[in-house]
């Protein structure tokens, strides 16, 4: 089904029947993994870290305020740098060295001129914290 669709659902939970209508969304199609091997640089502190562009539907899964700006980390390697340094999947970048990001091309950008190992500002289930590679 196309996205914009309303559908009509009705759901049992325990014995009660409810009616509800949903309205199918675009799936985000734009994220990446920061990879230092690609074709522009990066940084190999980031390398095996996977992000996608925050909206209002993660933010609200994430129970993080929906203005909430940033980038969610959607995979990262166990054996990555940032994994040794307490980046989990969920938490949302919002700066790199400084650097505010609210997407994904921004993302891209600060890392690309990240000369050291990246400080990140990340928020994890509301609260704040830094994490440095």
């Amino acid at each position: 089904m196309q996205p914009g669709t309303e559908l009509k659902l009705k759901t049992l939970r325990n014995g009660t029947e409810r009616d509800a209508t949903v309205k199918l969304a675009e799936m985000p199609t734009e994220s990446t993994k920061a990879d230092s091997n690609d074709e522009e640089g990066g940084n190999k502190a980031l390398d095996g870290v996977e992000v996608t562009n925050l909206n209002a539907h993660i933010a609200q899964e994430l129970n993080i305020p929906t203005t909430t700006k940033g980038v969610v980390v959607t995979g990262i390697d166990p054996a990555s740098k940032m994994a040794d340094s307490g980046l989990q999947k969920g938490d949302v970048i919002q700066e790199v060295n400084h650097q505010p990001v609210s997407n994904v091309s921004e993302f891209q950008n600060a890392i690309r001129k990240s000369a050291t190992d990246p400080l990140l500002l990340v928020n994890r289930e509301g609260r704040t914290l830094f994490i440095a590679a």
